[in-house]
């Protein structure tokens, strides 16, 4: 028997759970520091004299890392292992993002920002390939739709952050919060060993095999009848590799998918406390209410993806939240009153989200073990260009033409999604990882 076939086949214990748990925390800490500057804006262009147009390009600093550090720290997890890279993005998203507190000028803001965000979307591509490998099939989408949805609780923590102290001390404690993600680091440091699927592949069959001994997959007296993977089942990482026959039309998808959707994400969410300011007449306040409540629906959002996942599974399952989250965009771009600004952003919220668990899910699916940390880092990464121009277009049409058009827009790209992965995409469901 093979690694492999040990994980696909394993019940669920400790061993998972804990894999789970410390993966969760340090997801959860991402998104608020993802967040937290979102939700001190107006206290930090007041400050600082920022004009929208640097305060985009502040929003965008931060996309700009994710966008190197998922094909970068991708590469580099199908090298020397899932693990290290993981550890090093925690420390990478959390020290600079806690040093922005003590700038005094925007353009070290940016910077900071810019090295934060390679940590944090390499830790995201390179954890939801970690679970991916680790998990049974059965749970493998389930678990990594769920660990997304700690992104959720991470907004709402950078939220309520800045509703509890932004209005009374300012922006500098808010963001001071950055540095906290350095706890996950150490614990994952301490409780998470490697993939045993990397180590194998590497030709560290022992190591692999104490660890699924270790965390009571394997029993020990069978150890000696593992067998390492065979060389030409192996396959290792080329940029090409991701465009050759077999993965040309997985490839083509994920990179629509992956931009459109981060595109929509980050220029909903991040001009979202200031939209509900300018655009709809709430106070700075009932703002912030108003954000966390639709934060909230995130939560729901992304349980029902991870419960749905592996019933319907994850082609038509994405493509059907992506086709309802344009739906609630076009219903928003009409929305005049509190109330159906509350309900078409939480809908909004919930399918969106919805369709990122399925999304982090899905992604290393399409790629064998040698190429899949790097592929699901270089469909991360070309989202993120999305990411980069979502905030600067939205800032741009608000200056313009206001919300209206602009959430017409953000309709037409989660429709785009919607047809790429129903046109392109394969079902991974119950599909045992190469």
């Amino acid at each position: 028997m093979k690694v492999g076939e040990i994980l696909e086949e394993a019940s669920l214990g400790p061993y998972h759970y804990r894999l789970l748990a410390v993966s969760y925390l340090g997801w959860m800490f991402d998104a608020m520091n993802s967040g937290l500057i979102s939700f001190v804006l107006r206290p930090l262009s007041s400050e600082l004299g920022l004009t929208p147009g640097v305060v985009g390009l502040l929003l965008s600093a931060w996309l700009m890392g994710m966008l190197f550090g998922g094909f970068l720290m991708g590469t580099l997890a199908d090298r020397v292992g899932r693990k290290p890279i993981i550890v090093a993005s925690l420390l990478l998203y959390s020290t600079p993002a806690g040093l922005c507190a003590l700038a005094d000028r925007w353009e070290l803001i940016a910077a900071l920002r810019l090295l934060a965000g390679i940590g944090a979307s390499s830790y995201m591509a390179v954890t939801s390939t970690l679970i991916s490998e680790c998990f049974p099939r059965r749970m493998r989408g389930r678990a990594v739709a769920f660990l997304e949805s700690a992104w959720a609780f991470g907004w709402l923590l950078a939220a309520y952050l800045g509703l509890i102290l932004a209005p009374t001390r300012g922006w500098r404690p808010v963001i001071l919060a950055g540095f906290t993600p350095i706890v996950a680091a150490l614990l994952f440091q301490l409780l998470i060993p490697e993939s045993p699927r990397f180590l194998e592949r590497a030709g560290r069959l022992s190591e692999a095999v104490s660890i699924l001994v270790g965390g009571s997959l394997l029993p020990s007296q069978r150890r000696g009848e593992v067998e390492a993977e065979e060389a030409g089942e192996v396959r290792s990482f080329t940029l090409a590799g991701l465009w050759s026959p077999r993965y040309r039309r997985r490839t083509m998808m994920l990179w629509i998918h992956w931009f459109c959707i981060v595109l929509a994400y980050w220029g909903i969410f991040l001009w979202a406390p200031y939209i509900l300011v300018a655009e709809r007449g709430l106070t700075l306040a009932k703002s912030l209410r108003y954000s966390l409540l639709i934060t909230a629906m995130q939560i729901p959002g992304y349980w029902s993806g991870a419960l749905l996942i592996e019933r319907v599974g994850r082609k038509r399952l994405l493509a059907l939240y992506m086709a309802l989250a344009g739906l609630g965009s076009l219903l928003f771009s009409r929305a005049r009153t509190p109330p159906e600004v509350l309900v078409w952003g939480s809908v909004i919220s919930f399918f969106n989200l919805g369709a990122w668990g399925i999304t982090y899910a899905y992604t290393p699916e399409l790629y064998p073990t040698g190429m899949r940390a790097s592929g699901a880092g270089w469909a991360n990464s070309v989202g993120r260009i999305g990411g980069i121009l979502g905030p600067s277009i939205a800032g741009l049409l608000l200056g313009l033409t206001g919300s209206t058009p602009l959430f017409v827009l953000f309709a037409l790209i989660h429709l785009v999604s919607a047809s790429a992965v129903l046109l392109l995409g394969v079902e991974t469901r119950g599909v045992s990882l190469d």
